[in-house]
């Protein structure tokens, strides 16, 4: 669902809970996988009390569903999809176990409206996933300032002030 007004409700009903998990799907090949966001295909947040969050990108379009993760598959002489717990060092399984206190939808670069990422509010930090390009955006903190032309930030869903 890329329905902005839909997944605000989305987002709005797990500001306040504890991300217990998230699982990704990534891909493999030959045993390999490239680095954090370049390998990063599908994830689930999984919030103490709700069901699975699946966060889907694609071109920049963010598209948010309450699904349980997929099974892992093989892809023959291409590869395969691994899907599994997020695993230290990728930037989102270091957001396991805080509380989201806010969040806020991102515009993507698009002429129409739809969503394009989210900026989470963690308790000790901030977290930015967006899809620009067919490509994932995973930062910590604001959007950079060298996405800004592309990102557009709206208002926090849960009402807190920004701070940069």
């Amino acid at each position: 669902m890329n329905d902005p007004v839909a997944a605000s409700e989305f987002v709005r009903d797990v500001i306040g809970w504890r991300l217990l998990a998230v699982s990704e799907a990534r891909y493999w090949h030959e045993g390999q996988r490239d680095d954090d966001a370049a390998s990063l295909l599908d994830f689930w947040l999984h919030f103490e009390g709700k069901p699975a969050l699946m966060v889907h990108g694609c071109g920049e379009h963010l598209s948010l569903e309450l699904v349980a993760p997929y099974p892992s598959y093989e892809m023959q002489e291409c590869g395969e999809t691994r899907v599994g717990p997020a695993r230290e060092p990728d930037l989102l399984a270091s957001f396991v176990g805080q509380r989201l206190l806010d969040a806020s939808l991102i515009h993507g670069y698009t002429t129409e409206l739809s969503v394009g990422g989210l900026r989470l509010r963690f308790e000790h930090d901030d977290l930015v996933v967006a899809s620009l390009g067919d490509e994932w955006v995973l930062r910590r903190g604001p959007v950079p300032s060298d996405l800004r032309g592309y990102l557009t930030v709206g208002p926090w869903l849960g009402g807190t002030e920004d701070r940069q």
